[in-house]
C-alpha cells in the first residue's frame, strides 16, 4: 500500500469514527428509558469514538497518521477537543492513578487493622449536547478543508489502470 492509499483510508476512518460518535450521541439523547449503566458506557465508547482519529495511528513502513483539528473551529471548540483527548488518555482508555489522586489510610476498627483508599471521583464528562455539537461542527470543517478528496482519489486510481 503506498502513503496516499494509506493516508486516503486513514482519513476515512476518521470520518467513520466520528460519524459513529455522533450516531451514538444521537441515539442517547432520545434513550429516554436507557438504564444508566448502558447509557454511560455507551456514551464513553462515543467519547473514545470521538478521540480516535487524533490520536495516532500506525501504518506500513512505521508510518503514522493523525487527523489534525480543523483550524477553522473556534477557541472554546479546541479547549473541549483537548479535553476530549484528555479525558480518554486518562480516564476513558486507560485508568491513570493520577486523576485519582487516591490515598491509603490505615485504620483500627474493632481490633483490626484495615486500610482504606480514599480517591477522588470520576471525572465530570460534558453534557452530550456539546460533544454532539463539536462532532458536527467538526465533520462539516473537515468536508470543507478537504474537498473532492474522494474525487481526486478516484482520478489517481484510475490513472493505475
Amino acid at each position: 500500500m503506498n502513503r496516499d492509499d494509506e493516508s486516503y483510508i486513514h482519513f476515512q476512518e476518521c470520518i467513520t469514527s466520528l460519524g459513529r460518535a455522533w450516531r451514538t450521541i444521537r441515539e442517547l439523547e432520545d434513550a429516554d428509558n436507557a438504564p444508566p449503566v448502558i447509557w454511560q458506557a455507551a456514551y464513553q465508547m462515543a467519547l473514545i469514538d470521538y478521540a480516535k482519529p487524533y490520536k495516532e495511528s500506525r501504518g506500513a513502513n512505521r508510518r503514522s497518521h493523525r487527523l489534525r483539528f480543523p483550524a477553522s473551529l473556534s477557541n472554546t471548540d479546541e479547549a473541549l477537543h483537548h479535553k476530549l483527548l484528555k479525558l480518554r488518555d486518562e480516564f476513558l482508555a486507560h485508568s491513570d492513578l493520577t486523576i485519582k489522586d487516591a490515598k491509603v489510610h490505615v485504620v483500627k476498627v474493632a481490633g483490626q487493622v484495615l486500610p482504606l483508599i480514599s480517591s477522588n471521583t470520576d471525572p465530570e464528562l460534558p453534557k452530550a449536547k456539546i460533544v454532539r455539537e463539536l462532532v458536527e461542527r467538526t465533520l462539516l470543517a473537515l468536508d470543507k478543508e478537504h474537498p473532492g478528496y474522494l474525487k481526486q482519489f478516484e482520478e489517481d486510481m484510475g490513472a493505475e489502470d
